[in-house]
Formats: C-alpha cells, structure tokens, sequence
C-alpha cells in the first residue's frame, strides 16, 4: 500500500474519534467525594455568626398586647424614616461603623461582636419597662449569597437562617454545570473592611473542615470553567452536524485514496 493512501485512510479513521472526543469532560472531573468513607463527623465546629459593622438587622417585637406592639412599630417607622440618628432602613436596622443600632425607647444598643441570641436577650430585657411581655425575634437581613460561573441558575440567593454551607448554595443554584471546575471553587468574603479570597476544592472530603465551608452574609462563590468549555461551541457544532461530516468526510477521504491508487 502507498504511503499516501495508507495516510488517507489513518485520517478517515481517526477523524470520528477526535469529534467525539473535542471538548469532552474526563468523569474523575465531575465526582464529589469519591474519597470519602463511611462513618461520622462532629458538628462542634460549626460557626457561631457575629455582627459586623454594616449588617443590617430585621428587629421583630411582638406581644399579648397588639397596642404597645403597634405603638413600637409605628415609632420605628417614624424614627427610620426621619432621624438620621436611627440608622433605619426600609428592610431593618443598620449596625453603623460604631456597631450600633439605634432602637425605639431603647436608643442606642451595642450590636458588633454579638450573635442574634444574645442581641435579643438584650433588647427584650431593656424593652421589659415598655412592653413587660415582648418577645422580640432578631435575624440578619443582608444574608445574601451571590454565586457566579458554572453553576446552572446564577444569581444572589436571600438565605432566611443563619447557616449556609457552600454545598447547599451550590445546590440552591442548580448544582455544577458539565463544565465546573469543581475543585478551586473560589469564595470572596468581606468582613470588618477585608477582603478575603480563597480557594476550595469540593471533591476533597477535607471541605468539610475548612472555614469556608459555612458561608457568611454576603460572600460570593464563583465557579471557574474546564479548559474543556473552550471547545464547547466547536464541539456542539460538529455534534449537530456530525452526522453529516463524518460520513462526507469518509467519502472524500476514500475517493482521494482510489485516486491515488490507480496512479
């Protein structure tokens, strides 16, 4: 057989294989876990959040007696909306650069370094000369998470609790595309007036241990592409159209081999 014809017909070949391997993902890619064994793990390490300087705080009073509870709101309103000295917004209370908030019969109350259960001890036992039987709910308003890159549904996600893991926001976004980088998700927080950046891997079963696996108000988790996702658009043109290609190419392939067979 001549050289070229041999070429030919190597090229017919391997030309489907290296269609239908342009722009694939490996499997090892897109597994979570697969080192993880059986058995369990202490949540003792879970995150306590505390208040920061700029969260903004949903304050709810609530009590046997709709007057006071009615009076309380109406005064919130009022001062929200007229006193700069209140810090109020629209959606709650905003700790100002101090770590304050400013509260209604209360006025100010240290809020920065505090949980939300010790906040809300505080203000219902400050609130007991005005309203004897307050029960009063606090929660964070500005827990948001964004989630950016290879996830299906990207978006900002208000979270309503106080514990987000990073697997769970994933999970509110669709989960990974095909084409996720799955282990250097990256996750962008800012507390205090620092930015912080890091890296983590969710196929490594040490996620589960790192700081960043429960998210905090306002972080952002970006999920970069494959290298493989540089080849998508090429490869789904010629999945469209493979069916086609292959065989045209085939043919000419073969055509020019018999021609170069005869001379």
């Amino acid at each position: 057989m001549k050289p070229k014809l041999a070429f030919y017909l190597l090229a017919a070949a391997v030309f489907p294989a290296l269609i239908s391997s342009c722009g694939s993902v490996k499997y090892g890619e897109m597994l979570m876990f697969e080192a993880v064994q059986s058995g369990q793990m202490s949540l003792d390490s879970i995150p306590v959040l505390v208040i920061q300087p700029d969260d903004i705080l949903s304050i709810q009073v609530a009590s046997r007696n709709p007057e006071t509870v009615v009076a309380f709101r109406t005064l919130r309103e009022t001062v929200g909306a007229n006193s700069s000295a209140a810090l109020g917004t629209p959606e709650g209370y905003r700790v100002n650069e101090e770590g304050h908030i400013y509260l209604p019969f209360l006025g100010r109350v240290k809020a920065e370094g505090r949980t939300l259960q010790e906040l809300r001890e505080e203000i219902a036992a400050k609130l007991v000369d005005f309203i004897p039987d307050a029960s009063v709910q606090v929660r964070f308003v500005n827990f948001r998470v964004t989630l950016m890159g290879e996830v299906k549904n990207p978006n900002t996600y208000i979270i309503p609790n106080e514990r987000l893991t990073i697997l769970e926001a994933i999970g509110m976004a669709g989960d990974f595309t095909d084409y996720a980088r799955r282990n250097t998700v990256m996750v962008v927080r800012e507390r205090n007036e620092v930015r912080e950046f890091a890296r983590v891997n969710t196929q490594d079963p040490e996620l589960f241990n790192s700081p960043y696996f429960y998210l905090s108000p306002n972080d952002i988790v970006y999920v970069e592409p494959l290298k493989a996702k540089q080849y998508a658009t090429r490869g789904d043109f010629i999945d469209r159209y493979s069916v086609i290609l292959v065989p045209f190419v085939s043919a000419v392939t073969f055509w020019l081999g018999s021609i170069l067979t005869k001379n």
